[in-house]
């Protein structure tokens, strides 16, 4: 018989491991053993959910429901180790620096500019901040940006060791200043380094935020609930934060306050 070694490995592992929802589902022909070979690493309520949908005649649903739990157990074990690393590492690190925006003239340092209402860091000194020393070798950036910003931010991202992925916009209720555009948005952006599972499908946020803004500069918390909804299990830091750390989370900023 002409049959593949991964073939073999993948009946082998539903014949091991596979609960016996699962195996009658692949034995009667309602479930593909290469899949069922995937739910056989999941738990035993897992793998007879995913048989009942296989039964039900619902093949992309299981198929769907595979790759969610597997990337949910991919995250959890991920997030177990890295808080058992004797030094602490952060697998998400969510930045909002203190972009500083060069202006054509003094003239354009207006009450919106950010450098009246709390101090700017040059590039060099944003990119010279040792940011990988506290991330995790398998870890994601989300790292905000202006548009007028982001051959910047991107320049931070490879700084400090992450490549570019993806990003979403946040859409603001008000327009602000520009030169080319008045803006209402600014962008979330994504990188990552090492290993890290991308959200699986379907439980994928839109990558247009709508949120009215708040204080100047300040970002809305659906970022961190992204956030949060995406990587529930890896340690977190955001750099600049304002106020105390959100719970879970460390904070780390000129403005970001100690726990009592």
């Amino acid at each position: 018989m002409n049959v593949s070694e991964r073939s073999v490995n993948a009946a082998s592992a539903v014949l091991d491991h596979a609960a016996p929802e699962l195996a009658q589902a692949v034995n009667q022909g309602h479930l593909a053993v290469s899949i069922a070979a995937r739910a056989s690493k999941l738990p035993a309520e897992d793998q007879c959910e995913i048989a009942s949908l296989a039964q039900a005649g619902e093949i992309n649903a299981a198929r769907k429901v595979v790759k969610q739990k597997a990337r949910a157990q991919r995250e959890a074990v991920l997030g177990r180790k890295q808080c058992a690393l004797p030094e602490r590492k952060f697998g998400v690190i969510y930045a909002d620096p203190e972009w500083r925006f060069e202006t054509w003239s003094e003239a354009g340092l207006i009450n919106s500019s950010a450098d009246m209402h709390y101090p700017t860091s040059p590039l060099e000194t944003i990119k010279a901040r040792d940011v990988p020393s506290i991330a995790a070798d398998d870890s994601v950036l989300f790292l905000c940006a202006t548009p007028p910003m982001l051959p910047q931010a991107l320049e931070v991202m490879a700084a400090w060791g992450f490549g570019y992925v993806s990003n979403a916009v946040w859409i603001k209720d008000r327009t602000g200043t520009g030169y080319w555009f008045r803006f209402r948005h600014e962008h979330l952006l994504v990188g990552v380094r090492g290993k890290v599972p991308c959200p699986a499908p379907g439980l994928q946020w839109d990558s247009v935020i709508e949120q009215p803004r708040g204080e100047h500069s300040a970002k809305p918390e659906a970022f961190c609930e992204l956030i949060e909804a995406y990587f529930p299990n890896l340690p977190k830091i955001e750099l600049n934060r304002r106020g105390p750390a959100r719970p879970g989370w460390a904070a780390w900023g000129n403005e970001a306050e100690v726990a009592a």
